[in-house]
């Protein structure tokens, strides 16, 4: 083998040891001992993440790859009564070596319990995030989302109905999909810059209202065709634009829409439109 391949070799196994000798590999278990609530509260620092449903005994099983250097983290549970509370908290290290957020490795996957009614509070740094809440039995549920590229999934129906979703996206490109699969009753989403796919089919079970609020941004809705609705838009300017691509809605007031079967449906979507400078396309789909 010639001399600089050898080096080159050589050289990649230095790395890699190096690499590998500053990553911990960690497991945590979060156990309920008599809990039949739990509130989860996650400040995310930069990385990538992952969250899904487990038919699991414990609360949270959480799967943890880190950089020793940069990362640090805190894992805090604790009951009251028939209710458990669940803090993450992850921070980033004061260190010379970090410079960017290739420099280093954060990655956690974590899989809840498909047994216990749970609300989650998510703050989001700038990440990688892979969320299918499909399976848990959500109630609340609140992400605050920074510079992120993310996907938001329920793949599964929500078998507790979900009192409020809200979604507060910044410069970040957000996808979500089968949202109506969450049993929502109130879903807010509010965007500053940015790209926003947001999908609203799935399994509906009474009336479920939306609110949706982009600034700089675009967004793409995607409504179920066999769900009666009412679109209520804020109007636009010659800076912004909102597009229902739907021939079957009827004008009743200004910047107000309904599907015909709209006033006697006992499940139905009430989705209110805003948009500053940016733009909103509404579409139907099976």
């Amino acid at each position: 083998m010639p001399r600089l391949l050898i080096f080159i070799a050589i050289a990649f196994l230095v790395v890699s040891s190096v690499v590998a000798g500053r990553l911990e590999k960690v497991k945590e278990f979060v156990i309920a001992k008599e809990a039949q609530i739990i509130e989860i509260e996650c400040d995310l620092a930069a990385g990538e993440f992952t969250i899904k449903s487990g038919d699991i005994e414990e609360i949270a099983e959480i799967d943890i790859e880190y950089d020793k250097r940069t990362i640090e983290y805190e894992i805090d549970y604790s009951e009251r009564g028939k209710k458990g509370y669940l803090f993450i908290d992850i921070d980033h290290r004061k260190n010379r070596y970090f410079k960017d957020l290739d420099d280093f490795e954060n990655n956690w996957d974590i899989v809840l319990s498909d047994k216990f009614e749970i609300s989650i509070n998510l703050d989001i740094g700038a990440c990688e995030a892979d969320f299918d809440f499909g399976g848990i039995r959500l109630t609340d549920l609140d992400i605050d989302v920074g510079a992120a590229f993310g996907v938001i999934d329920f793949s599964e129906p929500n078998k507790s109905r979900l009192r409020e979703i809200n979604i507060d996206a910044g410069a970040s490109s957000l996808e979500m999909h089968n949202l109506g699969n969450a049993n929502f009753e109130y879903f807010k989403f509010s965007g500053e810059v940015g790209s926003y796919d947001l999908d609203f089919r799935g399994k509906y079970s009474g009336e479920s209202k939306i609110n949706i609020e982009i600034g700089l941004g675009t967004g793409d809705i995607i409504l179920p065709r066999n769900v009666p609705v009412r679109v209520e838009t804020a109007g636009g300017n010659w800076l912004s634009s909102i597009d229902l691509h739907n021939d079957d809605l009827d004008e009743i007031e200004d910047d107000i829409y309904e599907t015909e079967d709209f006033e006697n449906a006992k499940t139905r979507i009430v989705l209110r439109l805003e948009v500053g400078l940016g733009s909103i396309d509404v579409y139907w789909k099976r």
